[in-house]
């Protein structure tokens, strides 16, 4: 009755080729590893196979294993072992390429995409809040005007003067520098105004933006026109005021949770291909890997939640988002941390 080595002891001899040529190539063999696996291939192909063969297998093949570490059958397997592209890609990648390098590929392309997100992000948050700053300073000079105006025109109200362009000696520097302030005036508000456009148009990615007419420079005919001038100028003022307070609410949603959450996944996203790099370079990425990754990334995205609805903040003054990078990059001291605290409270 001819002896056949079992299933186990089958898919051993089947893959202890492919292991014996990776340790033939990165290390040094010895005749007690590869003489009992030979023996052990010419036990199979006889049928010859008997315990004290398999005894001396194993025994080999645990040595060849341990040599080869961190590479297991699994791993080697992965690495050598090609896949089809997805149907989509495959107009432009049309030959299979090992799992690994899949992995690979789509984590190079997240990260890509992470780093668009968190650079416009954070060209969102510097740009509107450095015009809502301007705006701000802006309605400052403006309230100051206002009220220099309001006096006066109210002084030429009580000398019965109307018309600006036929004024009494008297009178006549007065109306000069309120035609001067008027003018100020209409350049701040068309100032606030185009501002206001810009900020528009950075927060919608140039889809929406909001119209606004030039101001004119045309010294005022009358009184009236000043008054009117003033009166415009509040109900500017009230709705700059009114969009900035949207408009910030809007930042603080970005600066406070979304951007550390895209950091936060883009500092994990670049440690997952930095150590996939690494996996490829010394054949250890197995089928779990891809899993582990995955997990991975989306701890680093739950680090950057915590930091950011967190408003955490290092005394070496790393605002939020860059913690989160860092949370993300290195995820083992921020659980690490998590494990400490919790510990004391179960004490």
């Amino acid at each position: 009755m001819p002896n056949q080595p079992e299933q186990s002891e089958a898919e051993a001899l089947n893959r202890a080729g492919g292991l014996l040529r990776f340790a033939a190539e990165n290390s040094q063999l010895s005749e007690d590893i590869v003489g009992p696996i030979c023996a052990a291939w010419d036990a199979r192909q006889n049928n010859a196979w008997t315990q004290a063969v398999a005894v001396k297998f194993w025994i080999a093949f645990n040595s060849l294993c341990t040599l080869v570490k961190p590479v297991t059958m699994d791993s080697l397997s992965t690495n050598l072992k090609e896949v089809p592209p997805p149907s989509w890609l495959r107009p432009w990648k049309p030959h299979p390429i090992s799992l690994s390098k899949r992995t690979a590929d789509h984590y190079l392309i997240l990260l890509v995409v992470l780093l668009l997100l968190a650079v416009v992000f954070a060209f969102l948050q510097s740009k509107v809040g450095d015009f809502a700053k301007q705006i701000k300073t802006q309605i400052d000079l403006a309230d100051k005007l206002v009220v220099q105006m309001t006096t006066n025109v109210d002084s030429l109200d009580k000398d019965g003067i109307f018309d600006l362009r036929d004024v009494r000696p008297g009178n006549l520097a007065t109306v000069s520098l309120l035609q001067q302030q008027f003018q100020e005036l209409s350049y701040l508000e068309e100032q606030m105004l185009q501002e206001r456009h810009v900020i528009s148009a950075l927060s919608t990615l140039g889809f929406g933006t909001y119209p606004y007419a030039p101001g004119t420079y045309e010294p005022a005919a009358t009184a009236y026109e000043i008054r009117a001038s003033l009166a415009n100028y509040k109900d500017v003022r009230r709705k700059v005021n009114s969009y900035l307070l949207h408009e910030g609410l809007a930042i603080e949603i970005i600066s406070s949770s979304v951007l550390p959450i895209v950091l936060g996944l883009m500092g994990a996203c670049a440690y997952v291909v930095r150590l996939i790099s690494d996996q490829i370079k010394d054949a250890t990425f197995s089928t779990t890997s891809p899993i582990r990754h995955r997990v991975r990334l989306l701890l680093g995205g739950l680090a950057g939640i915590v930091i950011g609805f967190g408003g955490i903040v290092t005394s070496a003054g790393l605002s939020s988002a860059a913690l989160a990078f860092i949370a993300g990059y290195s995820i083992e001291p921020v659980f690490a941390t998590l494990d400490s605290i919790a510990s004391k409270f179960r004490r």
